[in-house]
């Protein structure tokens, strides 16, 4: 991934991924879930969960969260030991979306998949920073990758 293409990079790994990691803490205990997405044209991630999930509830306490999207398939390590994977992590922060707010593309995801509303809620992760990460002599290195 040349640093040129940094924002083509993640979008369009973004954008061809379904699953997401979220790391959640209540202030003691960090969590994480895989959870599955839906993405808007502004890099906003969207899912459903229950109220009493445990990431929900760190949430309710704590909306500060990492989030990780990696393809299942990695490239091979070269002789230099040099190339970027094929994943991005990102900080941002989470909220509940309430149904007046929601967009034409949940109301159509909610007719599709018909969860019960209630007990499944929308959130939303809004990025605040983004990371690739890259394997650098050997080593796992991060390079923040401007969105903007």
């Amino acid at each position: 991934m040349p640093a040129e293409n940094g924002q083509e990079f993640v979008r369009a790994l973004l954008e061809r991924n379904r699953y997401l990691v979220l790391s959640t803490t209540n202030g003691a205990d960090p969590w994480i879930a895989p959870l599955e997405y839906m993405l808007d044209g502004d890099l906003n991630f969207y899912f459903f969960s229950t109220e009493d999930s445990r990431h929900v509830r760190d949430i309710a306490s704590n909306p500060s969260v990492a989030v990780a999207v990696f393809d299942g398939e990695q490239p091979a390590y070269g002789a230099d030991l040099s190339t970027f994977l094929n994943g991005v992590q990102l900080q941002g922060t989470v909220r509940k979306v309430m149904p007046a707010d929601y967009s034409d593309a949940i109301v159509a995801a909610i007719d599709a998949l018909q969860p019960p509303m209630p007990p499944y809620s929308v959130f939303k992760i809004e990025p605040e920073r983004f990371y690739v990460p890259k394997l650098e002599n050997g080593v796992n290195v991060r390079t923040e990758v401007s969105m903007e």
